[in-house]
């Protein structure tokens, strides 16, 4: 009973996680607080890790609290906080059920030899690529930024696709509780990878359940080496063990060798499978640096069921020894429950004002004349707070946590902009929206230090780019009519208008007063080339704040009429 409800936990924690990690990338209102955000992402091992090496404090020691709790109860971070091992373990449920309805039978789960040198060969090369400053093999193989390119490119779209048609049906019954949102994607082949990833990791949970974890997941590798010198570890008692191999059937982890009564710690994740269906305790999770004396396993081992020895201790003896063990098993199951509790209260939600939207108004321009001269980009845009190329690429590991929080979608995965070791970083697209003045959600979702925290203040003064200007492309001069869109949506007044011919107004500009939000490239009706366009910075720079014109006249107190 107490083994049953020790993985009922662990199933009821790692679907919390799942739930509160899949709403991270799938919220459309900004109605989750970055405090919420921060709880869930704090705890992940790679995002952690990243924050602490470059803004160490409290918030960054996650990846410590789950080297201490591997090093305690093995890798249960697998099997209750990561995402995508989570969601291998939703695959391979549907794995069995498959197979009990279709197939009318167990799906079989037999014991596998480690395959040492490809896991501990990816294991090594990220460490000594990270080492060497390239973030490359992270941005590919973190779990937890596996698992949000998924969401983000693949998992979304369909969601919001639901959720469009939800409202379009109610909609039909005069209820419009639901609204439709848009969900924008101007380059596909950022979704290539997550695709593949997708596919491969579907295959091997199907057919293989953990397979990916100990392979192939770098974090993985290195918290089975951590669960080598753990207290508590899975042990077959050769004494109690009638050799069923129900545990090794049952082992999603392949690592319950009952040839030799070995289980292979390094591959196990903590899944509590063993122990559930092991009806004879030939199978327990032990304290394995302080092992109390098991009274009851020696009481099995000297005494046959229905048959009295000379050597077999008295019944004062058996209960005291059952009490002993019965008080140790208490105080485990006290001290992971309270391990799994403080990682439940992590969780907790906190409501905030949904961000205001900012939609773009269509132009009444008709557009004859396509622009010619290409837009002359040398640089991507990074986000705000990034300060710059070369740190974002180093740290930023593309898990798209950001550009599901942006509510503008002007913040889109980036293919070879950053080039190939930066595939898939987010960049600002301005043909896609653009970066409202007043929001800084980018800045306080990130979970890596990629993206530093700014205030609404600093923000609006961080240069991420400068504004160009190409008059040949622009429909004033081409259509003959007027527009302004540029100058109208600047925010700070690096766009303005000037006169130009036949009463027409054409656009001027002050490129260091821009700060590269892109609103204007948004805007602008030229195509297929933009008139207006962000050049990005390697550095971010600040911004000279516009001047404020002073009133030449002083207001009257009274009303005119």
């Amino acid at each position: 009973m107490r083994k049953r409800l020790l993985k009922v936990c662990r199933v009821l924690v790692s679907l919390l996680f799942l739930t509160a990690t899949s709403l991270l990338f799938l919220d459309f209102s900004g109605a989750l607080s970055s405090s919420f955000i921060n709880d869930i992402t704090w705890i992940q091992f790679v995002p952690s890790l990243l924050t602490f090496l470059y803004l160490p404090g409290f918030l960054a020691l996650g990846f410590l609290i789950v080297l201490a709790g591997t090093l305690l109860y093995g890798r249960i971070y697998c099997s209750t906080v990561c995402p995508l091992g989570i969601l291998q373990d939703v695959i391979s449920g549907l794995s069995r059920f498959y197979y009990r309805r279709v197939r009318q039978r167990s799906k079989p789960c037999r014991p596998s030899p480690p395959h040492n040198w490809l896991r501990y060969t990816l294991l090594t090369l990220t460490v000594l690529t990270f080492v060497s400053g390239s973030i490359f093999f992270l941005n590919l193989l973190d779990p937890f930024s596996l698992f949000g390119k998924i969401f983000a490119g693949l998992i979304r779209p369909v969601y919001f696709s639901l959720h469009n048609l939800t409202a379009d049906a109610l909609y039909g019954f005069g209820i419009y509780t639901l609204y439709h949102v848009e969900t924008r994607q101007t380059n596909l082949w950022p979704l290539v990878f997550p695709a593949l990833m997708l596919g491969l990791i579907a295959v091997l949970s199907f057919r293989r359940g953990r397979l990916y974890c100990n392979t192939v997941c770098p974090v993985g590798s290195l918290l089975g080496l951590v669960s080598r010198f753990a207290v508590y570890r899975i042990a077959i008692d050769e004494s109690l063990c009638t050799r069923c191999a129900q545990c090794s059937l049952n082992c999603k982890a392949e690592c319950i060798d009952l040839k030799n009564s070995r289980v292979d710690f390094t591959r196990c994740v903590g899944c509590f499978n063993c122990l559930t269906v092991c009806s004879q305790r030939g199978i327990d999770y032990q304290n394995h640096w302080f092992p109390p004396g098991n009274k009851a396993s020696e009481l099995h081992r000297n005494e046959a069921p229905g048959k009295a020895t000379p050597d077999a201790p008295s019944r004062q003896t058996r209960m005291s020894g059952n009490a002993t063990y019965g008080q140790g098993r208490r105080r485990f199951l006290f001290h992971l429950a309270a391990y799994f509790f403080g990682f439940a209260v992590a969780s907790r939600v906190v409501r905030a004002e949904p961000l205001e939207k900012e939609i773009r108004k269509d132009l009444e321009i008709d557009v004859t004349r396509p622009s010619t001269i290409p837009e002359k980009k040398r640089y991507p845009v990074s986000p705000p707070g990034s300060l710059g190329l070369a740190h974002f690429a180093g740290n930023c590991t593309a898990c798209q946590l950001c550009v599901a929080a942006c509510p503008t979608k002007v913040l889109q995965p980036s293919f070879l902009e950053y080039g190939f070791t930066g595939m898939m970083q987010p960049r600002m697209d301005f043909h896609a929206g653009f970066c409202s003045f007043d929001c800084v959600r980018c800045t306080v979702v990130c979970p890596t230090g990629a993206i530093l925290p700014l205030s609404r203040e600093q923000k609006q003064l961080v240069q991420i780019g400068e504004v160009r200007l190409e008059l040949e492309n622009c429909v004033v001069q081409t259509e003959k009519t007027a527009c302004g869109a540029c100058a109208e949506h600047c925010p700070t007044q690096a766009v303005y208008m000037v006169a130009y011919q036949n009463g027409l107004t054409i656009p001027e500009i002050t490129p260091e007063q821009c700060i590269g939000c892109g609103a204007c490239e948004y805007i602008c009706p030229a195509r297929p080339f933009r008139a207006i366009y962000i050049e990005g910075s390697p550095v971010h720079g600040r911004a000279v704040p516009p001047v404020i014109e002073e009133l030449d006249y002083e207001p009257e107190d009274d009303f005119p009429f």
